[in-house]
């Protein structure tokens, strides 16, 4: 016979009282399964434990209860749930939800199970509908603003001030793709997790239009007035069954269900309002989108999965202010947890802090950083003496090689040195006991060490490291190339660049050319987000073929790279091709616009051509016949 066990945390903050036997009813049901059967699916003969208690299995409808002695009201406690017999393949649903649950609340604990896989064909599925409409929209825009950009440079109207508006709309436009891709993968994730038997009908019709791509009906059976006035009917609800609890004994049945009702009520409107959240931060409204996060945690503030969601989402928009101070929030009541438990929450505590310090460090305030990475390390080294558990080690090696950064961002490359070497050591005995789970992390910890080798002109150890990561991301790409294979190009491109500093251009060429080869690949499937690396591996690409010579290939890969990219970086090899193979005026035209592109930063923009003459001229790379043309060329540009 089949089981599965699961341990539920129920959380809360401990008060005065003397302990005494306290009842902890549930009930254990089918995610969904009334919503989209009609008929809600109860699961019987689960086994309930709890150390302190005698255990209990569901009757037909699910239900159980548990006498719990010895603990006080609200104290954190935890139970067990262990699935037999024709649920033996179910997996617990809520686990994460039912973290934040208190001993003693009215509210009977809802157990939610469902299949295993069956939460992650869903997730997929509402992933690839939300993704496909996004980029239909986003490829509108990004048409119709193309047109626009066509039109001005038609006219030869650069100086328009609705040039770069436009020119910058597309940039913002490629780069979102990408950032709404993780927030649409993760809102997904939190989204499957919902059980919308418990829900009302206008979530369940909102949560739909989720599920189906269609952002702007969210909205629609969620709307912001009808919310607050919801929310105004709650706090009444809750008020008056304080107020009846408290006037006589003969109401207390009626107010604890009314109190209980309030209390559903409460957790479907944070829900909606999440789900308002994560819908508007899709489309990328910012505002409604903090809007909504705020008045779920004004409603629940001490709900730290839900501060933690917001703290991510203000960091990945760049609002590192309002980001910081939420994070520093979940970070007080984590702090709270460890005292009142400290077995559960002590690692967690340090992952809060290592994210405080990637939160700083990029914020750049690097003392703040060091302090948060100095405690969380020694957290996960006291937990990691006490009990060696895996999961345990792997995270106090992603710590460290964050360390690593954090010493790499403030240029003490041998500190940062020592921390990646000692996370290094870390994923490469984890990775010999289970290479699917840290193969990854392995190969960053020596990605990163190239790095700092290649910041120290130690340009033999870069190549080294590089080598050996290159080896394990194509090994991981043979296995699932959609989430390696770009990896493995970005690695063949930093390996060009090391070989670009020792002047072996053959070799930095051969890497590019794969890495290019890659890409194309990959910008086949999803152009939104790869055609911008095609772009510019071509414009390596032409850098490379001009040192070699090869005038030619260096003007195609010039081309080419703007035709994918309106940059002017691809334009400036395209000038020193055009330039080389003694066709002076086209590249004069070019030198002069770029010129007036770049107005803005003209003396920086001028000494990187420069510098670049000079680095031509240094490997032979001006024909004789241009000598003349590029000295022209560089009166132009001085003056």
């Amino acid at each position: 016979m089949k089981k599965l066990v699961f341990f539920i945390v129920i959380l809360g903050i401990t008060i005065g009282g003397v302990a005494q036997q306290i009842p902890l009813k549930g009930v254990v049901t089918v995610q969904n399964s009334k919503t989209y059967t009609g008929n809600t699916q109860y699961v019987k003969n689960a086994e309930i434990t709890h150390p302190n208690a005698k255990s209990d299995v569901t009757d037909d409808d699910g239900k159980f209860t548990l006498n719990i002695t010895g603990l006080k009201q609200n104290i954190q406690t935890q139970i067990a749930v262990t699935l037999h017999g024709t649920y033996g393949d179910y997996v617990v649903v809520n686990e994460k939800e039912l973290q934040s649950i208190t001993l003693g609340r009215v509210t009977p604990v809802g157990v939610y199970i469902c299949k295993k896989g069956e939460l992650e064909q869903r997730q997929a599925e509402m992933v690839g509908i939300n993704m496909r409409k996004l980029e239909e929209s986003v490829e509108a825009d990004k048409v119709r603003l193309q047109k626009e950009l066509e039109k001005l440079k038609q006219n030869n109207d650069y100086l328009n001030v609705r040039y770069v508006e436009v020119k910058d709309s597309l940039d913002i436009i490629s780069k979102n793709i990408d950032k709404a891709f993780e927030r649409i993968k993760e809102y997904a994730q939190n989204m499957v997790l919902e059980n919308l038997d418990a829900r009302e009908d206008n979530y369940i019709k909102a949560y739909e239009c989720f599920s189906r791509g269609e952002l702007d009906s969210v909205s629609y059976y969620l709307s912001e007035n009808e919310l607050d006035v919801k929310h105004k009917k709650v706090l009444q609800l809750q008020e008056e069954a304080k107020k009846k609890r408290e006037l006589a004994a003969i109401l207390t049945e009626t107010a604890k269900a009314e109190e209980e009702y309030s209390e559903r009520s409460l957790i479907s409107l944070i829900k909606e309002w999440l789900l308002l959240a994560r819908t508007y931060g899709i489309k990328n409204d910012y505002e409604k989108t903090m809007l909504y996060y705020e008045k779920a945690i004004d409603a629940d503030s001490l709900n730290v999965d839900i501060i933690f969601e917001y703290a991510y989402y203000l960091r990945e928009t760049h609002e590192l202010e309002k980001s910081e101070k939420y994070y520093l929030q979940c970070l007080k009541i984590y702090r709270e947890l460890v005292e009142e438990n400290p077995k559960n929450h002590t690692s967690t505590l340090a992952n809060t802090l290592s994210v405080l310090a990637v939160l700083h460090k990029d914020n750049k305030k690097y003392s703040q950083a060091l302090k948060e990475y100095e405690e969380a390390s020694e957290i996960f080294r006291k937990l990691i003496k006490e009990e060696p558990k895996e999961a345990y080690i792997a995270d106090f090696a992603k710590i460290l090689n964050n360390f690593g950064n954090l010493y790499l961002a403030t240029k003490e490359y041998p500190k940062a040195l020592e921390k990646y070497e000692e996370a290094l050591g870390i994923f490469r005995e984890l990775a010999k006991e289970n290479p699917k789970d840290y193969l990854f992390d392995l190969s960053v910890t020596l990605n990163n060490l190239a790095i700092v080798y290649r910041y120290t002109k130690e340009y033999q150890k870069a190549l080294e490291k590089y080598e050996e990561t290159l080896k394990i991301n194509r090994k991981l790409a043979e296995d699932n190339p959609k989430t390696y294979l770009s990896y493995v190009a970005i690695c063949l491109v930093n390996f060009a660049i090391v070989h670009t500093y020792t002047d072996d251009h053959p070799k930095a060429l051969e890497k590019h050319k794969e890495a290019l080869e890659i890409f194309r690949k990959l910008a086949q499937e999803n152009p939104k987000v790869y055609s911008i690396y095609v772009a510019k591996t071509l414009n390596k690409l032409s850098w490379h073929y001009l040192f070699s010579k090869e005038y030619i290939q260096a003007e195609q890969s010039a081309r080419e790279a703007l035709e994918l990219d309106n940059d002017v970086f691809h334009e400036v090899f395209l000038a020193h091709a055009l330039l080389l193979q003694s066709r002076f005026s086209e590249a004069e035209t070019i030198y002069k616009d770029m010129i007036q592109r770049t107005k803005d930063d003209a003396e920086t923009f001028v000494k990187i051509l420069l510098g670049d003459f000079d680095e031509l001229e240094e490997v032979g790379a001006i024909p004789e016949k241009c000598s003349v043309d590029v000295e022209k060329i560089r009166e132009l540009l001085q003056q």
